[in-house]
C-alpha cells in the first residue's frame, strides 16, 4: 500500500494546470437584484496585462462558464450561476485587507559575516494572511463546483479509480436532497489560482516594509480525497481515537469547534478529529466546513499515513516561522454558497449559522461547497545567520 501512497505523491505533483469545462446551468438564483456587476467580471479587460495570454483567456473563458443569459421580467439579464463558484469569486474575497491583516509583530536579529568583518544586523518580523488555498467539498466527483479545477478532479477520480477498490472508493454519500443524518464529503484542496497576483498586488503595498511571499504553487493539488485511502478508511485515525478522545478532554478548544456565540452552552460543529470524511453535524453545510477544515489541517499540519502534499513556504529569502493551519491559526471564507459568500473571514464557526432552533444554513441543492482557506504568514527579511528575534 505504501508503494502505491507514493505513486499516487508522486503523479500528484503533476496536477499544476486547469482546465475550461462548460457548466452545468442549474441551480440559477434568477432573482435580479441578487446580481450586481461586482458578482462578475464587469470588464475582463482590467487584468489584461496581470498575466501572460493564457491567464487571460483563463479569466474569460472562467466567467463566461459562470454566468448564465437569462429573461426576468420580461427583459434578458447575465446572472451567476449560483451552483458553481468562479474566478471572479476567488478574487473579490483574496483582496479583503481587513482579512489580510497585516502588522508589526517583533524583529530579528542577524549576525553577517564579511570578508573581513562581522555585524549584527536587524530586520522587522511581520505577520499576516494569506489566501492561500480553495477547498472544494462535493459529493459528486461528476459534478464539482469549480471550473477551473476540473483536470485535478479528472485526474484524480482516474487515479482512485485505478489504485483502490470501487469498494473504497464509494464511501458514504449524503442525499443531496436530504439534511438529516450523517455525511460523507469528498474534499479537493488546491493552491490559489490567483495567488501569484495576489501577491504581487498585496505584496506591494507592504514590501517596503515587511511581506512574506506565499508558499502556494497555483492550481496544485495539496490533497484530493479520491487519491487518500486513509480519508475514506481512517486506519490511522482510528488507531489514535484515544488520544483524539483524551485532547477532547484536557484541551478541548484545540479539537472542538463549538459556537459560543449562539449558545452560552456552545453549539458543536464537530471535532477536527478523526480527519475522515465524515462528519456527524446533521448540517450540510457545517459538515461541509468541519471536512474543509480537516483538510486544510493535513496540507499544514503533520498528516499521518494521509496522502497529501506539504503547503509550505516561499524561498523569497525571508525568515519563516510556523504558519500551520488549526482551529486558532488560519481564516476562512466561504466562495459557494454565493448568498453567504465573502461575508466573514475568521477562525470556524462562522457566526450567524447556529441558532437556539438549530441552524441557519446558506444551502446549496448539489451539496456542493467551496471555502477560501487563509494561512497566517510571520516572517523576517533574512540578512544573515539567524541568532533569535522578539
Amino acid at each position: 500500500m505504501f508503494n502505491k501512497i507514493n505513486a499516487i505523491t508522486l503523479v500528484m505533483t503533476l496536477l499544476t494546470a486547469p482546465v475550461m469545462a462548460a457548466n452545468n446551468n442549474s441551480g440559477v438564483d434568477t432573482n435580479n437584484s441578487s446580481f450586481s456587476n461586482q458578482d462578475r467580471y464587469s470588464d475582463v479587460n482590467q487584468f489584461v496585462g496581470q498575466g501572460d495570454n493564457s491567464f487571460d483567456a483563463m479569466i474569460a473563458e472562467d466567467n463566461n462558464a459562470n454566468t448564465i443569459v437569462t429573461t426576468v421580467g420580461g427583459k434578458k439579464v447575465t446572472l451567476k450561476d449560483d451552483s458553481k463558484s468562479s474566478l471572479a469569486d476567488d478574487w473579490k474575497a483574496g483582496f479583503d485587507l481587513q482579512c489580510v491583516d497585516w502588522k508589526i509583530t517583533g524583529g530579528c536579529i542577524w549576525l553577517k559575516f564579511e570578508v573581513f568583518s562581522v555585524s549584527v544586523k536587524t530586520s522587522l518580523k511581520v505577520s499576516h494572511y494569506s489566501p492561500d488555498a480553495i477547498v472544494e467539498v462535493f459529493h459528486d466527483i461528476n459534478d464539482t463546483p469549480t471550473s477551473y479545477a476540473k483536470l485535478n478532479n479528472k485526474v484524480a477520480k482516474s487515479l482512485g479509480n485505478s489504485l483502490f477498490s470501487k469498494v473504497t472508493l464509494k464511501g458514504n454519500k449524503m442525499n443531496n436532497n436530504d439534511s438529516e443524518g450523517d455525511g460523507f464529503h469528498d474534499v479537493h484542496v488546491m493552491g490559489n489560482p490567483l495567488i501569484t497576483l495576489h501577491d504581487s498586488i498585496i505584496g506591494t503595498m507592504y514590501n517596503q516594509i515587511g511581506y512574506c511571499d506565499s508558499g502556494a504553487t497555483p492550481f496544485k493539488t495539496y490533497m484530493h480525497s479520491f487519491t487518500d485511502i486513509e480519508w475514506r478508511l481512517g486506519i490511522w485515525e482510528t488507531v489514535n481515537a484515544f488520544r483524539y478522545a483524551y485532547m477532547s478532554i484536557t484541551d478541548k478548544a484545540s479539537v472542538q469547534v463549538n459556537d459560543y456565540g449562539a449558545n452560552p452552552a456552545g453549539a458543536l460543529w464537530g471535532s477536527l478529529y478523526p480527519r475522515i470524511g465524515r462528519t456527524e453535524n446533521p448540517s450540510p453545510f457545517i459538515g461541509a466546513a468541519i471536512s474543509a477544515l480537516r483538510a486544510g489541517v493535513l496540507v499544514t499540519n503533520s498528516s499521518g499515513i494521509h496522502t497529501v502534499m506539504k503547503m509550505g513556504n516561499s524561498t523569497d529569502g525571508k525568515q519563516f516561522f510556523d504558519n500551520k493551519v488549526d482551529l486558532q491559526n488560519g481564516k476562512w471564507k466561504v466562495l459557494l454558497p454565493k448568498k453567504f459568500a465573502g461575508k466573514q473571514c475568521t477562525t470556524m464557526p462562522f457566526s450567524g449559522v447556529s441558532n437556539y432552533a438549530g441552524t441557519n444554513e446558506p444551502k446549496t441543492d448539489s451539496r456542493n461547497y467551496v471555502f477560501q482557506m487563509w494561512r497566517k504568514y510571520v516572517c523576517c527579511e533574512r540578512k544573515g545567520a539567524y541568532i533569535g528575534g522578539w
